[in-house]
């Protein structure tokens, strides 16, 4: 089992020691975990990690290392993503009130962000906005264009999409929904990795295995795992 999204203490938003981390993983029977903590280069909640204190950290106890970029399309990238394993590739903005014309800006900004920027592994939580919808509402087939769009740019560079199990405890499904996997495997996009967003220690693995079961339920056989190169792995 592995979980490729989870947030320690160089995160402003989660106090878990790495140490701590690594035991819960242990202790859940999660093999394969990866640190993504924020280096956000947007709006008021920037924050930027000291790179070679985090690298030298991971290293500490040899695990990738990671981060979850968050960018805005439009800040100066003030970051060397070569010196990362795994680079997640996010974007948290949305405008409020949150409605589908929330959720079509922010694919539109998504969409540019994804053609300014190559320096990533996988793209995270697709359809974030979905998450603070009054209603939970899911993105409309209207903006299913745009989705397919951002999913073949995904597909033709060879990246990877990532199944984030956080909202499965609001709405029952994981970001992106169900029905934008589906459109990825339509389009022929096979490269998935799953992660809990964990930023508690008690949320790591949380949802991985519900999350897994309904990936294959919608014909997928296989993830992505890092062993300092990446490979498949029957699910």
């Amino acid at each position: 089992m592995e979980d490729y999204h989870i947030h320690s203490n160089f995160s402003p938003d989660s106090n878990s020691l790495v140490e701590e981390i690594i035991q819960v993983a242990r202790e859940k029977g999660i093999g394969h975990i990866i640190i993504t903590d924020h280096f956000e280069l947007a709006d008021q909640h920037a924050n930027e990690i000291d790179v070679e204190t985090y690298r030298k950290q991971m290293e500490r106890y040899s695990l990738p290392v990671g981060v979850e970029l968050g960018w805005d399309g439009t800040k100066e990238l003030n970051i060397d993503t070569s010196k990362f394993d795994y680079v997640l590739l996010s974007h948290h903005y949305v405008e409020e009130p949150i409605t589908q014309e929330s959720y079509k800006n922010y694919l539109l900004r998504l969409l540019s962000i994804i053609e300014q920027f190559d320096g990533y592994h996988a793209l995270a939580h697709l359809d974030f906005p979905r998450r603070y919808h009054p209603n939970k509402e899911p993105f409309s087939l209207e903006l299913f264009d745009t989705i397919a769009e951002i999913l073949s740019k995904v597909i033709k560079r060879g990246k990877i999409l990532e199944v984030n199990m956080s909202s499965f405890k609001l709405y029952g499904e994981p970001n992106p929904s169900l029905e934008i996997l589906k459109l990825y495997r339509s389009l022929g996009g096979r490269n998935l990795v799953i992660g809990s967003d964990a930023h508690d220690v008690q949320h790591i693995g949380r949802y991985i295995l519900e999350g897994i079961e309904m990936l294959k339920s919608i014909g997928y056989n296989y993830i992505l795992v890092f062993d300092m190169e990446w490979r498949e792995v029957r699910i």
